[in-house]
């Protein structure tokens, strides 16, 4: 391997580890922006789970009135059957009675159901809650680690990035410009290492002449823009 080759290759091992570090910078604060979204998702469930109960309470207490309102109406009817005029008063009251008591029968199952509605939707309610305290506690525990390592980190981003410089100067001067293209393009991967004669980034295969231009140090762009060069074990 040419000393061009050495150093090419050294500037791409250390573009790869910056990029690897920045990686790791950017990975926390998304994850941290994720866990912050999910919990104002959970929230939003909450509180619309919270209204449903609210509503499902309002419909069971709107029952009991209707149940209260009922059973004072049949002990109404009871009484004036005492004070009935007639035989025939007498039997349309008790036909009244007999019908409102099987309507009171039917409110009092919709009742049934209505309780057990509310007790489905406070349970759901609280595994909401639950859910929400445990994510925020996640996200809290999330924050202090990535604090924990930023600062690591970028002080191995700072001395990677001091390295890359002092490796880039293997970089002929006139190439430096399109190099600094790339590198705003594709990261690391503005370097293309050649495998079995061919661009590692495209795998166009490279003629004979530029392989061997390769091999001698020479500094040469592929086809599709990647800076090449070409490693010992090619």
């Amino acid at each position: 391997m040419s000393s061009t080759s050495a150093g090419m290759k050294q500037l791409h091992d250390l573009r790869i580890k910056l990029r690897e570090i920045s990686d790791q910078l950017e990975k926390g604060p998304r994850q941290i922006a994720a866990r912050k979204q999910l919990i104002e998702k959970k929230k939003e469930e909450l509180e619309a789970q919270r209204n449903k109960l609210k509503q499902t309470k309002i419909a069971a207490d709107n029952k009991n009135l209707q149940l209260k309102t009922s059973e004072s109406r049949i002990y109404d009817l009871s009484g004036k059957l005492n004070s009935a005029a007639n035989n025939r008063e007498y039997e349309a009251l008790r036909s009244q009675i007999a019908a409102d008591t099987m309507a009171k029968s039917v409110l009092e199952d919709e009742i049934l159901e209505a309780l057990e509605k509310v007790d489905a939707v406070q349970i759901e309610v609280k595994k909401v809650e639950i859910d929400v305290t445990a994510i925020e506690k996640e996200l809290q525990t999330l924050i202090a680690d990535v604090q924990a390592k930023e600062a690591g980190l970028k002080a191995s981003a700072a001395a990677l990035e001091a390295q890359v410089s002092e490796a880039e100067k293997v970089l002929p001067p006139d190439l430096v410009p399109q190099y600094r293209r790339l590198v705003q393009a594709y990261g690391s991967d503005a370097l293309a290492p050649v495998v079995n004669k061919s661009c590692s980034a495209c795998y166009v295969s490279l003629t004979a002449q530029v392989y061997l231009e390769l091999r001698a140090g020479k500094t040469r762009f592929c086809t599709c823009g990647r800076l090449m060069y070409v490693p010992d074990e090619d």
